[in-house]
């Protein structure tokens, strides 16, 4: 029997499991992946515990993660790109290489607008159909906007509230909210927000007159 995500999660002592609690949302959409083989792009390296879980939870994926201050082959499967997440340009670079993704994880400067502009470009150029998208540590888009963290400031950009129109977007057939992204479902969870793309057998659903 495979170890679970929360096993992975403290062998690798990565906050996703000891802090956040992902353990009770992620498995649901990543799970049925686990014997796939696709590229797995995360914002944000850290200290490294995350992308150890990653490569023992996804064995066959390609497994490629950005941070602003660290370039590194991590191993034979697994490559740190040192990119800034707030830089479009860097972005275009990342979806230039990789090509595409089927699982993303923003775990980078946790800066709303960098998150919504991040989820924005990524969501729309990068991830595959039926793909996962995931944001996590939401929690700053409640904080002061004169708060600072890596060396950011919060800011009056709430990702939340700009965030909202995408459940227009999947309800387009009522709404009229054009769904430019082909987003599927979203599932907020606590400090998270989980969002998929559709698939080419969905889309016939929202294409209906």
């Amino acid at each position: 029997m495979k170890p679970t995500f929360l096993e992975l999660g403290y062998k690798a002592g990565t906050d996703k499991v000891t802090h956040h609690g992902y353990h009770f949302f992620y498995p649901s959409f990543l799970d049925k992946m686990r014997d796939e083989a696709f590229n797995l792009l995360e914002i944000g390296y850290g200290s490294g515990e995350s992308v150890a879980m990653w490569c023992e939870y996804f064995p066959a994926c390609n497994f490629f993660c950005i941070d602003i201050n660290t370039e590194m082959v991590y191993n034979d499967r697994c490559r740190v790109i040192k990119a800034d997440q707030s830089n479009r340009n860097d972005l275009e670079k990342i979806v230039n290489q990789l090509g595409s993704a089927r699982v993303i994880v923003d775990d980078g400067s946790h800066n709303p607008k960098h998150q919504f502009d991040t989820f924005c470009y990524l969501f729309e150029h990068l991830l595959e159909e039926g793909g996962t998208y995931i944001i996590e540590d939401i929690e700053t888009n409640y904080w002061h906007p004169n708060a600072v963290l890596y060396g950011y400031q919060i800011g009056n950009f709430n990702l939340m509230k700009n965030i909202s129109i995408c459940q227009d977007m999947i309800n387009q057939e009522f709404s009229k909210v054009q769904n430019t992204l082909n987003i599927s479902t979203i599932t907020y969870g606590q400090n998270c927000i989980v969002i998929t793309k559709r698939t080419k057998e969905e889309q016939m659903y929202f294409d209906r007159k």
